[in-house]
């Protein structure tokens, strides 16, 4: 807690010090003036740079770079188990495992707020944050953490599909209520979908195709 409250307490003074959006910093709180370009200007700095990830405080800024970048593999999970949100590179696995140290400290629901738009990469950050979780949690129940990354393929396979923007475009919006037991391991997933585009089931715009 007093490393955290350091970089707090830290952010006032790197803003003074003139932080600029063409320095491409990890977290825009610290640039001193900051608006839509200087937004602009500091994602793309660090897109150049291949560093997706990007804070703005407690908010995960994600540019997706229609790439596989070798971030996402079992040992950059461990670099980030037990650690404070701004105590690394941005990164989606902190965004979870921050929810997580929060969920096993004040024994109180967690939510993650997924939001783009299409193309940006909803879906994949929402099986990062999955996976993150049944990592981090595995033990003698991983047939159920198993389950829960394999629905995903089946809403896909009903309520994705291809469009001038996205060849995996997800049509529908879905709600997932990861299930913790007192161990604080997964024990199940409840998953909602809802706002399905329906009328793509008899129509489809020029280009665009009928879910897979």
């Amino acid at each position: 807690a007093t490393a955290a409250m350091a970089q707090v307490l830290e952010r006032p003074r790197l803003a003074a010090s003139g932080a600029r959006p063409e320095d491409g910093v990890p977290d825009m709180t610290v640039i001193s003036e900051i608006d839509e370009i200087g937004i602009n200007t500091n994602l793309r700095t660090r897109y150049r740079k291949n560093q997706i990830y990007t804070y703005t405080g407690t908010i995960l800024v994600a540019v997706n770079p229609y790439q596989d970048f070798p971030i996402y593999e079992k040992d950059t999970i461990e670099q980030y188990v037990g650690k404070k949100l701004t105590g690394g590179v941005p990164h989606v696995f902190a965004t979870a495992e921050a929810a997580y140290y929060h969920l096993q400290g004040t024994s109180q629901n967690q939510s993650c707020v997924i939001s783009g738009e299409s193309g940006a990469g909803k879906t994949e950050t929402t099986k990062h944050i999955l996976r993150y979780l049944c990592e981090v949690t595995s033990s003698e129940v991983q047939w159920v953490q198993q389950q829960i990354m394999e629905a995903n393929v089946v809403l896909e396979a009903f309520g994705n599909a291809k469009t001038i923007r996205n060849d995996n475009s997800s049509r529908f919006g879905k709600f997932i209520q990861v299930c913790f037991d007192k161990d604080n391991r997964i024990n199940g997933c409840v998953i909602q979908d809802y706002l399905l585009e329906q009328s793509r089931i008899t129509f489809q715009a020029q280009d665009e195709r009928n879910y897979h």
